[in-house]
């Protein structure tokens, strides 16, 4: 299978199109399956008995899975016993990752979008029927009355088509379980565009927040320093008081209990003080590395907002769920929660009677 089929499949998963349908698309083409050929040279039989090796939805997923891709070899991902005949995966820390083993195919970028889009729809249990491309909120919606999600439904009025969300439950036992919550999907994109870029204005400037807690820091790194040097040597004090109790309980063995007391009090001294010596040379890692996460944060969210529409790939990696709340006057409240360290959005009112 060439190289070009492999883009081919990360392409078509990125523009929304499912597993199956990628894989039907693949064998309605007469595209050989990664399975031919390993059979083919294993064992010719296998391959007359197997007859053909389609494409199937676990076929697609262990190529947009397969690190090889990146130009990362992984070894011993697996062990099989050889007494009970049982595979066991290893864990992650425990295989043997040689990164740079060969050329890449897919650029690294495009495989964790890939990755973050399988974690995505898995969780959503997002559906696409008819060879379609899944629609771009499909199983993101969630009607915050009834627990439903707002499913996606194609409208047509003079030529004039567009995709619109309405809550399940009214779709299927109309008003008297739940109210329709409709909304057009042009309508949240606009939303969701202008939530992102206020979200990107709040990372920057918690970003130099940080970075001025990093400076500040560098002006009081001499006082952090002589701080952590006065506590190891009040460590190294009490470690030789320790000593010195030792010696004097074993030349007084009746009184043991209260040296005890005494070196119980002492070792609690010298793991305070330890951990103040941590705090104090760990706050400039820390202050950097929320600074430089932030950072990153915040240049993701402008190249995503550089597009004029955030790509559907781009969307499932940032919002995890939208609840939709419709008052008695028909206005739609809304609120994003954002995937990882992005914060939950305010609330958006929303006039789906004006919109």
């Amino acid at each position: 299978m060439g190289y070009y089929k492999v883009r081919e499949i990360f392409k078509k998963y990125i523009d929304g199109y499912g597993l199956t349908t990628i894989a039907r698309n693949l064998n309605k083409r007469g595209i050989k399956s990664p399975e031919y050929f390993s059979h083919r040279k294993i064992n010719s039989r296998r391959t007359e008995l197997c007859k053909k090796f389609l494409w199937a939805q676990t076929s697609v997923k262990r190529i947009l899975e397969n690190e090889i891709y990146i130009g990362t070899l992984v070894n011993h991902k697996t062990v099989t016993s050889k007494i009970y005949k049982t595979k066991i995966t290893v864990p992650v820390t425990e295989q043997y990752i040689h990164e740079e083993f060969l050329p890449a195919i897919i650029d690294k970028q495009t495989y964790e979008r890939v990755r973050k889009l399988l974690e995505s729809r898995k969780k959503s249990n997002v559906r696409a029927s008819n060879g379609r491309a899944i629609h771009r909120y499909c199983g993101l919606i969630k009607c915050t009355e009834c627990g439903a999600i707002l499913i996606a439904k194609r409208r047509n009025w003079h030529d004039i088509e567009w995709v619109e969300y309405t809550c399940n439950s009214h779709h299927r036992y109309d008003k008297e379980y739940c109210t329709p919550h409709r909304i057009h999907e042009s309508q949240l994109d606009k939303l969701i565009y202008d939530e992102v870029k206020t979200l990107m204005t709040r990372i920057v400037a918690e970003s130099e927040k940080y970075d001025k807690i990093v400076k500040d820091w560098l002006g009081q790194k001499p006082v952090y320093d002589r701080k952590i040097k006065q506590y190891k040597e009040k460590i190294t004090s009490l470690q030789n008081q320790i000593e010195e109790i030792i010696m004097e309980r074993i030349a007084d063995r009746e009184h043991a209990s209260i040296y005890n007391n005494m070196i119980a009090k002492r070792e609690e001294e010298i793991t305070e003080l330890q951990n103040k010596i941590e705090e104090s040379s760990q706050y400039d890692e820390v202050s950097r590395q929320k600074r430089d996460n932030l950072k990153s944060m915040a240049d993701l969210l402008e190249e995503i907002l550089s597009e004029s529409k955030i790509s559907d790939a781009n969307l499932r990696i940032l919002v995890m769920q939208i609840y939709v709340h419709q008052n008695e006057d028909k206005i739609l409240d809304i609120k994003f929660e954002f995937n990882g360290d992005f914060e939950d959005s305010e609330a958006v009112n929303f006039d789906k009677e004006t919109a």
